[in-house]
């Protein structure tokens, strides 16, 4: 996540970057490897939520008014 703090000219400012992706033959950009069973797609999902969680945090703080 690319933060930039507010500054008496510009008003704060995030970016939100991945950080690790693969490319499909199609050119489509994965998230993920490639999961063979329930079980493993639901610990890719959890694993993004957590990942989001911690960005959603990172942001609210960067949005706060000191």
């Amino acid at each position: 996540m690319d933060i930039q703090p507010e500054t008496p000219d510009n008003p704060a400012s995030v970016r939100i970057a991945l950080m690790r992706y693969t490319r499909a033959e199609d050119g489509r950009l994965l998230i993920t490897p490639e999961c063979a069973s329930f079980e493993e797609v639901e610990g890719q999902i959890n694993s993004l939520q957590d990942e989001l969680d911690e960005i959603w945090e990172r942001a609210r703080r960067a949005f706060q008014v000191a």
